[in-house]
């Protein structure tokens, strides 16, 4: 999967574009979406699609998958904002903010019309900062993020951190992908007992992967000559887009208006 976001982010329309424009766009853009009303968030998301799958060129069906993993991970979180229990007692106190229950034993189980409010509010949220963060994704190597930081005077340290969690992110799920193709080659996952045998191997099996992987990593790069510095290359040839720059504060502007009148 990695290769595929890399390969997006260096061969996506708005790759000539500076990526300090794109990443000041896409974090301005960010601050509005966390303090904005939900309808101007659902604008941030419609507007940032635009330029992620329309103006960058990225595949429609990469973008969405994507983006329903990361709301799947949002949707595990909604149960616990709208479900509230109370005792049977305090029944009658809940009446006005509830939607309807259901009593277990002396308990009381209900959707709350706050919560169901907040989950909301949360929601849309989470998806336009989703919007943003894929935006950036997307368009940005990993490579010239990392080149942001120095020139923003990040301490060398945390760079190099980034950079090893984002390579290890991604190990992580080479060895989980190559394990299960394997188990599926040998007839694992078919039946419900071979799928519990097969994920209690792959479980077993992940970390010492994952680690095995790694050190061979580490001696690659020993022997290489690392010094304890990672060198990234970036593309200095960057061409500044009036017309993108004037979309953008236009879309500011806009956004502002458009949540004043919330």
């Amino acid at each position: 999967m990695h290769h595929h976001l890399d390969a997006y982010a260096y061969t996506n329309r708005l790759r000539p574009l500076p990526p300090q424009q794109k990443l000041i766009f896409a974090l301005v853009v960010l601050a509005i979406a966390l303090i904005a009303h939900p309808a101007t968030q659902g604008v941030i998301f419609i507007w940032l699609s635009v330029w992620t799958v329309g103006y960058a060129r990225t595949p429609v069906r990469v973008y969405g998958s994507v983006l329903v993993v990361m709301l799947i991970f949002l949707l595990t979180s909604i149960p616990a904002l709208v479900l509230e229990i109370v005792p049977v007692d305090q029944r009658a106190l809940i009446q006005t903010n509830s939607f309807g229950g259901l009593v277990v034993g002396n308990w009381y189980g209900f959707i709350s019309q706050s919560g169901l409010v907040q989950a909301i509010e949360v929601g849309m949220r989470s998806i336009a900062c989703t919007s943003c963060l894929l935006f950036i994704l997307f368009t940005i190597p990993f490579a010239e993020l990392l080149s942001i930081l120095r020139q923003c005077r990040v301490p060398t340290v945390l760079i190099d951190l980034l950079l090893l969690m984002y390579r290890f992110i991604f190990l992580f799920l080479d060895v989980l992908t190559q394990l299960q193709l394997a188990q599926r080659a040998r007839g694992g996952y078919r039946t419900r007992q071979r799928w519990m045998h097969s994920t209690g191997l792959l479980v077993s099996q992940l970390m010492v992967r994952s680690l095995q992987h790694y050190h061979r990593f580490s001696l690659a790069l020993a022997s290489r000559g690392f010094n304890g510095t990672f060198q990234v290359y970036s593309n200095p040839s960057y061409r500044y887009s009036k017309r993108y720059a004037i979309e953008s504060l236009v879309g500011f502007v806009g956004l502002v208006i458009l949540d004043f009148r919330f």
